[in-house]
């Protein structure tokens, strides 16, 4: 009679030759088909876990066994604190930034992570480097060329100070100021200026905004150093007339004094027009016209094609190219946009400013008028001074993250920088000096120890 364990044999027989016949195609066979698959399984799971056990083993009997701060020109960072070490002379020392590493390393430096047991036991020096030098040093293809701004905060407020926005990211957002327009700035001694044309012409009275219907237009507060960067074109004011008032001779039949002026129309509605001098009527242009008449002269005298013909003509024709033609230029308002001068580097070794209009947001003017320094994170700018008329850092100069300002030592500096890959940007020595000022960079400095902590990232405004 059958017992139930004879059941389950022959189940587990009918099963096995099941398999068999759909894996193997041939139900009669003695070899359970998956029996190679379960011993490789097995043999690897053995395998596996005596590797790993070998591994940590060597991990408890030589712990942190990495040697890569040995390698000559490493820059470490230790990976659980970020902390920076260089190894010299077989002492470790920490530095505060990268700039220090690379100063101490050399240009061919290598950044390698590190954990803390691998450094445990290696022999401590003091901290080396610059305390205050950059955190990060741009790339070569991280460098900018330009352009960049430099804007008027009293654009914002009438009372901004000396001051400027600087925005040196190359694609902030402006627009040039449309040919034909002109704007009017202060300076803080209260003289005017009237830009037109990429130049500033001092304004020299009154009758010059009567003239061209500005009287009651605001000028933007302007700094002497923001407007030094503009060329100088010819004053603006009525022109001084020898010998004014006295009688001058005969025009139309009548005397008049020297200095008045005359108009004459012509069949194409165009006008001429004349100011009498002691030798006769002398042409002037239409901006000299519109000058005199608001000025001294008074308003033009009609004058016909006989009168002319019949007067007296003087040699002079000195007001005829003396001011630029402002009679058809108009005042550009500004409409809450800032006043700015886009500076561009030229091929000659200097820079060409340009004056733009931007968005207060480009123009790194807050919304109470204050300026300050915008730069693209992570960007950076290799830049040599100008010469100027103000004092200022000479020579080249990294313009770090943040718009900080760290003149360079010598050419081993800019190569242990690794920023000798383009050449540096001419940029305006005033202007450098009015940017937020770091630490010289140089080996030799890198390689003092370090007496203080660094200043936690302050900087002028």
């Amino acid at each position: 009679m059958q017992t139930q364990r004879d059941h389950v044999h022959a189940y587990q027989f009918m099963m096995d030759r099941l398999s068999c016949a759909l894996v193997l195609g041939d139900p009669g066979t003695a070899v359970f088909p998956a029996r190679r698959a379960l011993t490789g399984l097995g043999f690897g799971i053995l395998v596996a876990v005596l590797v790993a056990a070998g591994f940590g083993v060597y991990g408890w009997i030589v712990p942190g066994g990495s040697a890569a701060f040995r390698e000559e020109g490493a820059i470490l960072v230790e990976k659980e604190t970020g902390t920076r070490y260089v190894y010299l002379d077989g002492v470790l020392h920490a530095t505060p930034n990268l700039a220090s590493a690379l100063l101490l390393q050399g240009g061919q430096a290598k950044v390698k992570l590190i954990s803390r047991n691998s450094l445990r036991d290696v022999p401590r020096g003091p901290a080396l480097g610059i305390a205050d030098a950059p955190q990060l040093v741009p790339s070569p293809a991280e460098l900018t060329t330009g352009p960049w701004l430099a804007c008027l905060p009293g654009s914002v407020v009438d009372a901004p100070g000396e001051s400027l926005g600087v925005n040196l990211d190359p694609h902030a957002l402006a627009e040039p100021l449309p040919a034909g327009r002109f704007l009017l700035v202060r300076r803080s001694d209260g003289t005017r200026f009237l830009i037109h044309a990429g130049a500033k012409h001092r304004v020299l009275d009154d009758a010059v905004p009567v003239a061209l219907g500005v009287l009651d237009a605001r000028p933007v507060r302007a700094s002497q150093r923001w407007l030094d960067w503009l060329p100088d074109g010819p004053a603006l004011g009525a022109a001084t007339i020898a010998g004014a008032g006295a009688a001058g001779p005969q025009v139309g039949g009548r005397s008049r004094p020297i200095g008045s002026l005359y108009r004459q129309e012509l069949a194409s509605g165009e006008r001429r027009h004349f100011v009498l001098r002691a030798d006769g009527l002398a042409p002037v242009n239409r901006t000299e016209a519109l000058f005199l008449e608001a000025g001294p002269a008074g308003a033009a005298i009609a004058l016909d094609a006989a009168a002319l013909a019949a007067a007296p003509r003087s040699a002079d024709r000195s007001l005829l190219s003396r001011l630029p033609d402002l009679s058809a230029a108009g005042w550009q308002d500004p409409g809450g946009r800032v006043l700015c001068l886009r500076q561009q580097p030229t091929p000659a070794g200097t820079y060409a400013s340009t004056v733009v209009l931007a968005p207060r947001e480009q123009a790194a003017v807050d919304a109470r008028g204050r300026g300050f320094v915008h730069a693209r994170p992570a960007s950076g700018m290799l830049v040599a001074a100008v010469p100027g008329d103000g004092a200022g850092p000479a020579g080249l100069a990294l313009i770090a993250d943040g718009g900080v300002v760290f003149p360079l030592a010598d050419a081993q500096a800019v190569a242990a920088l690794r920023l000798g890959g383009r050449p540096p940007v001419p940029f305006p020595r005033q202007l450098l000096a009015a940017l937020p000022q770091g630490p010289r960079l140089s080996r030799a400095a890198a390689a003092e120890q370090i007496t203080r902590q660094p200043a936690g990232g302050e900087r002028a405004s």
